[in-house]
């Protein structure tokens, strides 16, 4: 795939995330459809539990429990890098969980793409250290 295409796909992937942040638990199924069947995700968070997610059942999944556990939050996209096959997104994301605390946390995001377009390996990272809210203890 050429860069611009690369870029569009990534800018797909950015409006479907804006849509579960700022709608419903309905708008999750949204980016499930843009993953391959045999997909894999993973980020920091899952890597401090062992775990990572294949398939678009278990991505989907995980995109359900994002937007139940950060609540209201909005994530800023303020760079895009892209290759023939890939994309780095680096943001920045903000707002207040279910409890009604502060989320701010940053980090990357790599987007792997199949020759179809379709995203077969996702990878988030962060510091799981910003998403601990004050008063707490991290798991682990």
């Amino acid at each position: 795939m050429e860069k611009t295409q690369i870029e569009a796909k990534a800018r797909e992937f950015i409006d479907a995330l804006h849509a579960i942040e700022s709608g419903s638990a309905d708008d999750i199924d949204q980016i499930a459809t843009l993953y391959s069947d045999d997909a894999t995700l993973s980020n920091s968070a899952l890597d401090n539990k062992g775990r990572e997610m294949k398939g678009r059942d278990e991505i989907l999944q995980f995109w359900v429990e994002y937007k139940a556990t950060l609540g209201q939050v909005e994530s800023k996209f303020h760079h895009i890098t892209t290759s023939d096959n890939a994309a780095g997104l680096f943001w920045t994301t903000t707002g207040t969980n279910p409890a009604g605390d502060e989320v701010h946390y940053h980090g990357a995001t790599l987007l792997q793409f199949n020759a179809e377009g379709m995203i077969e390996f996702f990878r988030g990272y962060y510091d799981t250290r910003e998403l601990v809210v004050k008063g707490e203890k991290e798991d682990g």
